[in-house]
């Protein structure tokens, strides 16, 4: 989810997961960006739900499994 104040900004709780996700894969990753009622309509779609205990803004993440054409 994009920060609705400023959407260009990548708030560190995303930093720390792309690094990760990036990390794993073994190289950058490019997320897409969407604003809070578009991430809350595809959420809306969405098969399971993780909960972690980090309470930082912007920590929502969608993941999609597979290959995307």
């Amino acid at each position: 989810m994009a920060p609705v104040d400023d959407p260009d900004r990548v708030p560190d709780v995303q930093r720390a997961v792309l690094a990760e996700i990036g990390r794993a894969v073994g190289r950058a990753v490019s997320p897409g960006k969407l604003s809070r009622p578009e991430f809350y309509r595809a959420a809306a779609t969405g098969f399971g739900v993780v909960q972690v205990g980090d309470s930082r803004g912007y920590g929502c993440f969608l993941i999609r499994k597979g290959m995307i054409s």
